[in-house]
């Protein structure tokens, strides 16, 4: 007899383990079935894309110092001659100079700028990087404990036409049974089998993979997958949130600052800077000596007017990209809030249709005790109730998933490198 699909009770909301704005509300449940947010965290840390983004980060801050720097650094020349003059003699001389390039403050002023933008981009693009390594890990872990709830549901189908091959295989040796009743319930058992052993590799594949990107975080035995809750706050404010926390937005507009700062710079630029020396010489031999001041200026030309053109189509395709991101970002809530509140509704059909069937195989089962229905009727009913537990659970996987993507891409969890989550 197919066991009654579990009713699964709502079960109280945990409260966020994050770091909330001041006077903000989580706006999301802390599912049960995750692991510790320390031990999350510390698997985020460990990825190789945020220690790609860390590097980065620290490259833009090199940047920004070397923008306050400036390209123009001192240079020193120092030449000695030997001069002789005829009816004179030989004279020792030499001369020695130091120069630097001057920088205009408004130069000045747009490279800390660039360099002050690019910083902000690489600190989000951390915050990014961790982003997606936590959409990864979610849809890993709710994936692993799907395909280990159907490993066990297969897991039971097996047993349960295990148990009837048994008992028919009996009744036939007592000629209790027809032999045709005995190869379908083979069959049944085979066919069963199969599907668990390709349920079973798929479980311990993904589980592979995870133990893989995230070593050490699964556990032993996976936690059971409870029914999804709903978010706490109405699905339409979700379009207003995700975009205003989203960190892929606050990158495309600082490096659209930064190209924008480079290409007012570029115009500046067209003004070359003037190199100014200090020099001093000693000829004759110190007969005579002095210093003086030497001033250079590059001729600038077709080159310096194509270098701020490129830079200004480049400040243009930046703004450009800054655009659609925020089209791509408004378009990514829209479609979250769509799943997420899609996959409660089918979750609920499906919860529903699993109990029917589950009631369905018990009258079956019942019936055909009593001689009312034959083995093929109830050898159907099972497996038409074993088919509405795995939809049922698909169901259900479907929904954490989205409701978990909901809440990562409103960055209710796992942020915590600069400030720590809304």
């Amino acid at each position: 007899m197919t066991r009654p699909f579990p009713i699964f009770g709502l079960l109280a909301a945990l409260a966020a383990t994050t770091t909330v704005s001041a006077g903000e509300a989580p706006g999301f449940a802390r599912p049960s079935f995750l692991p510790a947010d320390s031990a999350i965290l510390s698997a985020l840390d460990a990825s190789p894309a945020l220690a790609e983004a860390r590097a980065g980060l620290q490259g833009a801050r090199a940047q920004l110092r070397m923008s306050a720097a400036g390209d123009h650094e001192f240079m020193g020349s120092l030449t000695a001659d030997r001069r002789q003059v005829r009816g004179e003699g030989d004279y020792a001389e030499w001369s020695a100079q130091i120069s630097r390039g001057w920088r205009s403050p408004g130069k000045r002023a747009l490279d800390l700028k660039a360099g002050a933008a690019g910083e902000r981009a690489a600190m989000d693009t951390v915050e990014d990087a961790r982003h997606q390594a936590s959409l990864q890990l979610a849809s890993l872990w709710v994936g692993w404990l799907e395909t280990e709830a159907l490993a066990d549901i297969d897991r039971r189908e097996v047993e349960t036409y295990e148990r009837d091959l048994l008992a028919l295989t009996r009744r036939v040796e007592l000629k209790d049974a027809a032999p045709l009743d005995r190869d379908q319930a083979l069959a049944a058992a085979a066919r069963a089998k199969s599907a668990a052993t390709v349920s079973r590799a798929a479980a311990q594949s993904i589980r592979t993979e995870l133990d893989t990107l995230y070593p050490q975080l699964a556990p032993a035995r996976p936690p059971e997958l409870p029914a999804p809750l709903a978010p706490l706050r109405p699905f339409e404010t979700w379009l207003t949130v995700i975009p205003q926390r989203s960190h892929e937005i606050t990158i495309a507009r600082a490096l659209a600052d930064r190209e924008a700062a480079l290409s007012r710079r570029a115009r500046l630029d067209q003004r070359p800077d003037p190199t100014i020396g200090l020099r001093a010489f000693n000829e004759r031999g110190g007969a005579e000596s002095g210093v003086g001041l030497a001033v250079s200026i590059p001729l600038g030309g077709a080159l310096r007017s194509a270098t701020a053109e490129r830079q200004a189509a480049t400040a243009s395709a930046a703004e450009a990209r800054y655009v659609m991101v925020v089209r791509s970002v408004d378009l990514t809530a829209k479609r979250d809030v769509i799943e997420a509140r899609s996959g409660l509704l089918a979750w609920e059909e499906a919860l529903t249709s699993a109990r029917a069937a589950s009631v369905a195989s018990s009258r079956i089962q019942r019936a055909y005790e009593l001689g009312e229905r034959d083995l093929t009727d109830l050898l159907a009913a099972k497996r038409q109730g074993f088919e509405a537990e795995r939809q049922e659970l698909r169901a259900r996987s479907t929904a954490h998933a989205a409701l978990l993507r909901l809440a990562l891409d409103a960055h209710e969890y796992w942020l915590s490198e600069e400030g720590g989550a809304h």
